[in-house]
């Protein structure tokens, strides 16, 4: 957990009592983490009495624990759920990397059934099983299952491996920019390879900080109105 502050302060209305200065946002593995952290800090500096805790979860928890009121808000890709509201945030595309000499590497963009064959590289830590198994079934909605090889070691040393020749990975291009020089990412050509990233919260007219925070959000948006 992360915990976003400028600092203390108050802007509460005279003769009132000060809103709940705590926000809890979920978001799921890292899901443009560097952005959304990047978005909560200027919120953070526009309001300074606001504490942010930033939870990074496993996708299908984040739901259950807004509507358990254990999150102020969640950030997970998504349409839209009963119960709660939401509006999309940004896109992002499933990509898979390989290494420069990869005998795929030489196409544009990579159709599901040439990775049949292929051996998958995941990482055990920081929800990387969860987020493989989401970009898989973007792609391969009805199956087969890919092959994956799971392992203890981080989404930086799986990169180091698919780099190495070792096999390839799917990931998300919010994560394009951490993959480095050494790997050659390439395109899904697939239906549910472009999917929404939405924002979550529970009350139809939020209070304040989270009015201001989901304002905030929107303002930075990228809305695709593609339909998870």
């Amino acid at each position: 957990m992360q915990s976003i502050s400028a600092g203390p302060g108050t802007i509460a209305a005279k003769g009132r009592e000060p809103a709940p200065r705590n926000l809890a946002v979920g978001c799921f593995a890292s899901i443009r983490r560097d952005r959304l952290a990047d978005e909560l800090l200027a919120f953070s500096r526009t309001c300074p009495e606001v504490d942010i805790g930033l939870h990074e979860m496993m996708r299908g928890a984040l739901l259950p624990a807004l509507r358990n009121d254990d999150l102020s808000l969640a950030v997970l890709p998504g349409k839209e759920e009963p119960g709660v509201h939401s509006a999309e945030l940004w896109q992002d595309r499933v990509l898979v990397a390989m290494a420069p000499g990869h005998r795929l590497a030489a196409l544009p963009a990579i159709r599901p059934s040439e990775l049949l064959d292929e051996i998958f590289l995941v990482s055990r830590q920081q929800f990387g099983s969860d987020m493989h198994r989401f970009l898989a079934q973007r792609i391969l909605p009805l199956g087969p299952t890919l092959n994956a090889t799971i392992s203890d070691l981080g989404p930086p040393r799986i990169i180091d491996r698919v780099a190495a020749g070792d096999g390839i990975a799917l990931i998300s291009s919010s994560h394009a920019e951490h993959a480095g020089p050494a790997v050659t990412l390439r395109p899904i050509d697939a239906p549910g390879a472009l999917f929404p990233v939405r924002a979550y919260w529970t009350a139809a007219e939020p209070d304040w900080p989270l009015a201001g925070l989901i304002r905030s959000l929107k303002a930075g948006s990228q809305p695709s109105g593609i339909d998870s």
